[in-house]
């Protein structure tokens, strides 16, 4: 029998006096405290960047690069629609087809074309850089009266069925809105106006006066223009789908 005469090292190094034992015991709380808020504070930062905003603040954000836009030829008559404001500079987008008229088979540019804030009464004048009407694009230069806003794009083309979005435009001529939709097919082609496009469909309600507004993501990014719908078999506009 081994007869033991001293106390072994490894119970010795684990012998703690009882203000030693307290004093481990209050830094592990207190190191327990510290990791445990960083991870609450990281998972709290995280659900706000990754909750969806709201319809509201979606709007606010956006409604002062959404501009009602009219055109007019005296002896035609005028063209209600939308606009897009996207630079500091006083760069517009809008739908070509918005701002130009067919006469006898030919295709003319609007004499005067105007465009007001969702603030303003009046409108102001804007000249045509360049437009495409097989694009049905035109981009609009407003000069500069103020420092303007920039819109934030979605470039990464990763839509997905179902998505939520919204369009944002002068909804018959009646003032800047919003209206709420999905997407139905991110991307397809369609024939519109003896061209083939390709489009996203959306299951989102809008009328003549939102071509050329925006069509905007669950963050607010600009995803592209609101232009037109299709119609059926009995030349009946097909209400509900819209295409942008």
């Amino acid at each position: 029998i081994t007869r033991i005469t001293s106390i072994p090292f490894f119970i010795k190094l684990y012998t703690f006096s009882f203000r030693e034992f307290v004093f481990i015991i209050f830094n592990v709380v207190f190191v327990f405290f510290i990791i445990t808020s960083i991870l609450s504070l990281g998972f709290n930062i995280y659900f706000l960047a990754t909750k969806p905003k709201e319809p509201s603040g979606i709007f606010n954000n956006i409604k002062d690069n959404i501009l009602e836009l009219k055109a007019e030829t005296e002896t035609i008559g005028t063209s209600y629609g939308s606009a897009i404001l996207i630079s500091k500079d006083g760069i517009i987008i809008t739908n070509a087809h918005v701002i130009s008229y067919k006469k006898v088979g030919e295709t003319y540019l609007f004499e005067n074309i105007e465009v007001r804030f969702i603030n303003e009464e009046e409108y102001r004048s804007v000249s045509v850089v360049k437009y495409d009407l097989s694009l049905d694009v035109a981009v609009l230069k407003l000069e500069p009266f103020k420092e303007f806003k920039t819109l934030t794009f979605n470039l990464n083309n990763d839509l997905k069925y179902g998505d939520r979005v919204y369009a944002v435009g002068n909804m018959s001529n009646n003032g800047i809105s919003l209206t709420i939709g999905s997407i139905s097919i991110p991307s397809i082609n369609v024939k519109y106006d003896n061209n083939i496009r390709s489009v996203i469909q959306c299951d989102l309600v809008i009328s003549d006066g939102n071509s050329g507004g925006a069509l905007v993501d669950k963050d607010g990014k600009l995803l592209g223009m609101t232009t037109f719908r299709l119609k059926d078999t009995s030349n009946n506009i097909i209400y509900g789908i819209s295409y942008s």
